[in-house]
């Protein structure tokens, strides 16, 4: 069996295996019906960790279903940053979604009630993007994961 390739962090690859994963998981789709909503994550640079940029993701959801991903931000209905180490804290398990919300390691600008109302389609999200098989920058590149 071949072994598979890791995907960039952020890269267009990693976002168009996102959206097609994400919008084949019927468990994901059933939670996130009826959600329309523009969200921007933020991935804050970390410079003395070997992340020199910040790495900007934007995607557009109807009815559950992602429709648009863009490699820039837009005005969203959700923005979302952190630090580029807590994210990957995130996708390898080491940090839950909803305990970075509540301890405020992620910045959130918008509604946060609403975005509370969504918060179980966000953990069944973040399960999908720890199945694929990314790579991560500078000194979190120990993290990589190597998806399924």
């Amino acid at each position: 069996m071949p072994r598979r390739a890791f995907l960039k962090l952020g890269t267009p690859e990693y976002m168009q295996e996102v959206l097609k994963r994400t919008n084949s998981d019927a468990k994901y789709l059933e939670l996130s019906k009826g959600e329309n909503e523009i969200y921007t994550l933020v991935l804050d640079a970390e410079p003395e960790k070997g992340v020199a940029q910040a790495l900007t993701l934007c995607y557009r959801v109807e009815d559950g279903k992602i429709v648009e991903v863009y490699p820039m931000e837009k005005e969203a209905t959700f923005r979302i940053s952190a630090p580029y180490g807590t994210w990957v804290e995130i996708l390898t398990g080491k940090l839950g979604a909803n305990k970075a919300l509540m301890t405020r390691k992620l910045k959130v600008k918008g509604n946060f009630m609403k975005l509370l109302k969504y918060s179980d389609g966000v953990l069944r999200w973040v399960e999908i993007l720890k199945t694929l098989p990314t790579e991560f920058e500078g000194q979190y590149s120990q993290f990589n994961i190597k998806g399924t």
